[in-house]
Order: C-alpha cells, then structure tokens, then sequence
C-alpha cells in the first residue's frame, strides 16, 4: 500500500542529499511539524530503500553538523530530529517560533508538496508575525528584579495577583521571563511626553520620561496628560457655558495602555507622545501586529502583541477587553465633527488625535454664535466685567503668567471680538465690546 500524498506537512526523498537543507529550511518556516521521509519514491510513494544503522547514524550526524554551523539563521537547534530507529528513515522539523528561517540567505516555504523561494511580501509578513507572543515570553537577561511598585497596586486594590499563573518564570525552570522584566522596578523601557507651543517642534513648555514597570509608565504618562488636558468653555446664546476638555479622556487611556501595551519590545525605541495646541500624537515602536490593517483593526479584528503582559494588564483592570479599544477611540469622538487618525509603518504606528477646542479660524461673533476660550480667558472676561478696563501687566498679575502668554490670550480674545484693545504701546487698554 503507497504512503500518502505529498503536502505541506509530508515530504519523500529516496536519497539522502544537499537538496534536503531546502526542506528542512521550508518546513521551519511552517505552521505545524513537517516529515521527510528517507528512501521514499516520491511518484510511486513506495519505499525503496532502506538506510542501515551505521547510514542512519551518518545522516544525523551531517544534519546535526548544518544545523549548527552558519547556514541557517536563525538557529533551528532543537527543532529537527533524526529518527533512526524509524522504517523508512524519518526527519521531523518543527515550525519555529522566530521565522523567517533563511538558508544561505534565502528564505524558502511549503507550497503544496513543493518547498519554494518565498516572496518579499510573505517575509515581510513572517517578519511581523515573528515578534508575537515571543518577546514577553522569553527568558529575561535580567534576573534580579523586584517588584515593590506592583505589590503596592495589588495590595492597595486588594487584587489576588499570582505571578507564577501570569507568565512570571519560564515553564521549565525558575527563570523570570521578560513578562516579569518589563512589569519589574528594573523595567528600563521607557515613554517620553512632550508639551510644544504652537503647531510645531519648535518650542518646548514641558516635558517628561517615565521608566519602570508598565503599570507605573501608565499611570505617570495618564497623569501628566491629564494636566494637560485643558477644559474650556464653549460660549452660546444659552445663560450657562457648557465646558469641554481638549481629548476624550477615554481616547486618551486607551491610546496610552494601546501604546505601551501593544508595542514591539524588540525595537529599544521608546514610546513618543507629543502634545501640541491643534492635535496629540502617540508613536509607538513596532508596526501593527500580525500585518495587522487599520482597516480590519477598526472592524474589530485583534492579533494581540505580549500576550501574557496583556492578560496581567486585564487582571490589574487597565483594560477591559481585547481589541476594543482602538474602536473606542474613535468612537468618542462620534458627533464632533473630527475624528483620529492611524498612520501604520514598518517601525511605528502613530495616532493621532484631533484636539476638540482648536480653531484655526476663530469667526467674528455676530457670525458664530458659539466660541471657544479657554480657562485663563475666562478669568480675564471675568475681570473685565468688575474692572472694565485691563493693561496686560494687570493680566499678568491676574494669571501669573509672562508677557508673550498674555499677550496670546488676549490677542485670541480680541480676534474673536469679546474685548477690543484700544490705544498703543503703554497706553494700550482692553475692555470687553
């Protein structure tokens, strides 16, 4: 009775020869375990030789020399056995975690029951597909860490949080893996924010780095953009002003958990967040997981990144569920009239959110009903209403603030035509119109 066909996983070879270093490279850039049989007919699938013991031994002993020499790389050491004591003479090979596997510089795939050259685009693919579930799982460089930062959440939240069931050690052995590393205190990955004035790089207002363990880059960056998350008031016909913050907080959270959650850990880049007056933008390492699109991203597909740090993250209730959040982001800007904005490359994935209390145009009032000021504004149309008149010393002193910042706001004011200015250089006074 024939063997049966040829296929992905099956391969017969009736000599054992060089042409086998290309299956095996094939077959380890596979899904699932392949088979090559030895002194098989592929076209009558009938075994026509049979290797002797000591021809076996010399089999493995060359396999065992390619795999370990500079051929293949990434190394496939463990991934290939030689089953001598097998009728017919059989290779397994194992699909590796770290594809794509090259050989001699040249990276080959399963094709039905040929092994052949894989195309730009499918290495490209297996590039990204290789860094999931591999970094966060794989044994830490660092082997002395502490984790007083997550005992303290724990303890405070009262939170039953077993490190051993969370992917804290290795499987086999006592070794912290690189899920206990990056939620550790030595954690040395880090997120820098950075607030400019104006539309570009050019000028700094403040800045901040964080380091340490995921939970504490969270929470610290959330912090500091909630500073900056200024509330203002929109102005209409109506006796109350209803108040607006810059960025929906909720777009805000998951933009920064998705960044510091989903990012290529591989890359030693860091984390950029950027505030600017018009927009926030959020640049994080690594491109989307699995050749990810946005498109079927926004649809609700998910091919998570750092599995375990993702399920340590929901068992600390930073997230709520997976591949969710992206689609709430946008989802709070829905009747704004603006909506963010995805620019997915091979080292980054940069989104970008649209500051909801940006004009670029401010409208004369008798035109536009509805304004937009901010909370420094309001006090000076505040005080303009006690005091009637106002220099911009007398602002300064209000908002203890320098010269250029109230000129700013004052400038903005004028424009909108809610104060008007009169006179010039010292004798220059502002009144409300």
């Amino acid at each position: 009775m024939p063997f049966p066909n040829e296929n992905n996983q099956l391969e017969y070879k009736e000599q054992f020869n060089e042409k086998l270093k290309k299956e095996i490279a094939a077959f380890l850039n596979g899904q699932m375990t392949g088979y090559i049989y030895l002194g098989v007919n592929d076209q009558s699938r009938q075994l026509t030789h049979s290797f002797t013991p000591h021809e076996a031994h010399q089999i493995e002993e060359t396999i065992s020399h390619w795999l370990t020499s500079s051929i293949y790389y990434p190394s496939p050491v463990g991934l290939v056995t030689v089953h001598t004591d097998n009728s017919p003479l059989c290779i397994s090979v194992i699909g590796g975690d770290y594809q794509p596997y090259a050989l001699d510089g040249k990276v080959y795939i399963r094709n039905n029951s040929e092994s052949v050259k894989a195309s730009a685009e499918r290495v490209q693919k297996m590039l990204r597909q290789s860094s999931l579930g591999t970094y966060d799982k794989s044994e830490s460089a660092q082997q002395a860490l502490t984790f007083k930062y997550l005992d303290i959440m724990t303890d405070a939240a009262e939170l039953d949080f077993k490190q051993n069931a969370l992917g804290f050690q290795l499987s086999n052995s006592q070794a912290y893996t690189n899920t206990a590393f990056l939620m550790s205190d030595q954690c040395d990955f880090s997120v820098k924010v950075a607030v400019f004035e104006g539309l570009t790089v050019d000028q700094f207002k403040d800045r901040k780095e964080v380091r340490g363990p995921i939970p504490k880059q969270i929470d610290e960056v959330l912090a500091f953009l909630s500073l900056n998350n200024q509330l203002s008031s929109v102005i209409t016909g109506a006796g109350q002003r209803t108040d607006q913050q810059s960025y929906p907080t909720v777009a805000i959270r998951e933009a920064v958990i998705n960044a510091i959650a989903h990012r290529s850990y591989f890359s030693r880049a860091m984390v950029q967040i950027e505030l600017f007056d018009d927009r926030l933008t959020i640049m994080s390492p690594g491109p989307l997981p699995g050749g990810l699109q946005p498109a079927a991203m926004l649809n609700g597909q998910s091919v998570p990144r750092n599995y375990n740090i993702l399920n340590c993250l929901f068992r600390l209730k930073y997230i709520e569920n997976y591949g969710t959040g992206m689609r709430r982001i946008f989802n709070s800007y829905h009747g704004t009239g603006q909506k963010p904005s995805i620019l997915a490359m091979e080292d980054f994935v940069k989104l970008t959110l649209p500051n909801l209390n940006y004009t670029q145009v401010v409208q004369n009032l008798e035109q536009n009903p509805t304004l937009i000021i901010n909370p420094n504004q309001q006090k000076i149309i505040d005080y303009l209403k006690q005091h009637q008149i106002a220099t911009r010393n007398d602002i300064q002193k209000l908002l203890k603030i320098k010269d250029t910042q109230a000129n700013a706001y004052l400038k903005d004011l004028v424009t909108q035509d809610i104060i008007k200015k009169t006179g010039i250089n010292r004798s220059t006074r502002y009144q409300l119109s």
